[in-house]
């Protein structure tokens, strides 16, 4: 806020003939009083952080800067598709949809964006549209741009797709504000001499066609990326990037065929991986917070050598393996140990090849784990109830810090119990175990298929056996 000086001077002196006395009093005049335009202007110059504290300060600057800003949404109607017009009312319906669009970016000219974003089917009848909408968004200094664009044919990706304009990104005042892009079904190929976004914060891409020679230009020019995300963006590749990505906090990589993942980060706090059985490095010195890993087929103890290799300062890690093979015999010399993790979320899909072997070698990996979940898939699991895990030839370990231990779809499996068993004679410290009967992976559609004693007399085995096993009466014992 501005103090003006005004100058009064006192009628008794003026009289006298003395010097006149000069006093400063502030002015009535508020920055809030200058015209919308001109505060809309002088909000937009301001960063983020700066806008968020200045709507606290009173009612009237909270709706200075809701004003100053507009946040523009366009979807198409839920469920409409090509294939319930006739090409005709098709193209009826669409040219209404554009119209809705100017009309509305015409009551917005000359005004603040802060998100623009599209969703509809995409259609070549929408192409110069799209480039003037995503001009308009830019020379708005909008921060978040998102396209959405369904295929006319959702089974096929090797359609046309749209490709993003970098051509009408033609200075930097366009680009300088955006901090968030999200595209979908989008062609994104960035000319060599793109110099990238230099606000960039968040990068979300889902069955965007780009190569990791594009998606290399983009990255080493987004030094303040904090997201990203990568769904089904076939690369057929490596994902390796040779410089540094010093301020990422979250990244996903779902689908996209990758053959190798490696990457130097610095602050990573989230880490999601859907797909093959590939290497994954990740070199930070510092802890990675979650740790979310689902691989569709391996041999279980690889894979778990792999993210000791790989990943080793998780905190929290779920693991899934859709068809995993167990093996009775796990090195223990010579690897390393996940000495951060203390949660650790196992998802058991799909069937052993052998019965008889359990995936202990994890928790051997693992001494500072504080609480443990082993959630069953529903399937059949027969096999388990009449033949043994092989617990007796395990190696004494013990899990010194566990405290929490939490199964779902128990079926009354020897395999199981003798699991359950192992854990509660090594685990000094435990003070909960909850056993659930249900199956909370993929519903429980399987619960009783294949249990021929009933809930409740399984309950009442169950916990009959802990109990007389070397459960600690501190244990709080749950049974569901």
């Amino acid at each position: 806020m501005t103090n003006h000086k005004v100058c009064n001077i006192t009628s008794s002196n003026h009289i006298s003939g003395k010097k006149p006395v000069y006093k400063k009093v502030r002015s009535n005049v508020k920055l809030e009083d200058l015209p919308l335009d001109v505060l809309c202007t002088i909000v937009s110059k301001l960063p983020a952080k700066e806008v968020s504290r200045a709507s606290v300060l009173s009612t009237n600057w909270r709706y200075i800067c809701g004003i100053c800003f507009y946040k523009l949404c366009f979807t198409g109607a839920d469920g409409c598709c090509r294939d319930s017009f006739e090409r005709d009312q098709y193209c009826q319906y669409m040219q209404r949809f554009i119209d809705h669009v100017y009309v509305v970016v015409q009551k917005c000219h000359a005004k603040l964006i802060e998100e623009f974003n599209v969703k509809f089917e995409f259609d070549t009848m929408l192409l110069d549209h799209l480039n003037n909408w995503v001009n308009f968004a830019v020379s708005s200094q909008t921060k978040s741009i998102a396209i959405y664009l369904c295929p006319i044919n959702k089974r096929r990706t090797d359609v046309d797709r749209y490709v993003f304009p970098f051509h009408l990104l033609d200075s930097e005042s366009k680009i300088s504000h955006l901090q968030c892009i999200q595209l979908s079904f989008v062609s994104f190929r960035p000319p060599s001499e793109f110099r990238g976004f230099p606000s960039l914060r968040k990068l979300d891409f889902e069955f965007v066609d780009i190569t990791m020679k594009d998606l290399d230009v983009i990255l080493s020019n987004c030094c303040n990326l904090k997201w990203l995300s990568l769904v089904r963006c076939f690369l057929n590749c490596e994902l390796k990037l040779d410089h540094l990505l010093s301020c990422l906090l979250h990244l996903k990589v779902v689908r996209c065929r990758v053959t190798r993942i490696e990457l130097r980060v610095m602050k990573l706090v989230t880490f999601v991986y859907d797909g093959c059985f590939v290497p994954i490095v990740l070199n930070q010195d510092s802890k990675l917070d979650n740790a979310h890993i689902k691989f569709d087929e391996a041999n279980f103890q690889d894979a778990v050598i792999a993210l000791l290799n790989g990943i080793p300062s998780m905190q929290n890690l779920t693991l899934q393996i859709t068809w995993q093979r167990l093996e009775t015999q796990f090195p223990l010399n010579n690897i390393g140990k996940f000495s951060h993790l203390r949660v650790l979320q196992l998802l058991m899909g799909g069937t052993f090849e052998d019965v008889n072997k359990f995936p202990f070698s994890i928790l051997r990996t693992a001494p500072f784990i504080e609480k443990l979940e082993i959630h069953y898939a529903g399937g059949d699991n027969s096999w388990f109830v009449k033949k043994g895990s092989g617990r007796k030839h395990l190696e004494h370990c013990e899990y010194n810090y566990l405290k929490i231990m939490y199964m779902t779809g128990y079926k009354g499996a020897i395999g199981q119990l003798e699991f359950l068993l192992h854990v509660v004679e090594n685990a000094p410290a435990l003070e909960v175990l909850t056993v659930e009967i249900a199956c909370r992976l993929y519903g429980d559609r399987f619960s009783d298929i294949y249990m021929k004693i009933n809930l409740a007399e399984q309950q009442h085995a169950l916990s009959t056996v802990l109990c007389k096993s070397m459960l600690s009466s501190k244990v709080k014992l749950c049974v569901m």
